[in-house]
């Protein structure tokens, strides 16, 4: 039998919860006016966007990673420039 993937996983993970979404919004748009299951539909999880991708990461933790990128982008540089004088000069 072979063994599934990180993204075999992933993928039945996200399937499940689009499945307990879909019947969760169904119960509560029988409950609902028409003027609220319109206003309910508009879930956030929802938009095929994010249900195309595979991995859906916060802005906030994407800028931060990236400021440490360049942060240590430009210490290596600077370093390297620093040891490149420093060598020159002898």
């Amino acid at each position: 039998m072979a063994r599934r993937t990180k993204k075999e996983k992933i993928l039945a993970d996200l399937r499940k919860k689009t499945q307990l979404l879909s019947s969760l919004s169904h119960e509560a748009s029988s409950n609902l006016t028409p003027h609220q299951t319109t206003t309910s539909n508009l879930h956030p999880l929802s938009s095929p966007k994010q249900n195309e991708s595979l991995y859906i990461y916060p802005i906030q933790l994407i800028r931060r990673d990236l400021t440490k990128t360049l942060l240590l982008s430009i210490l290596a540089i600077s370093l390297e420039i620093a040891l490149f004088l420093l060598l020159e000069k002898h």
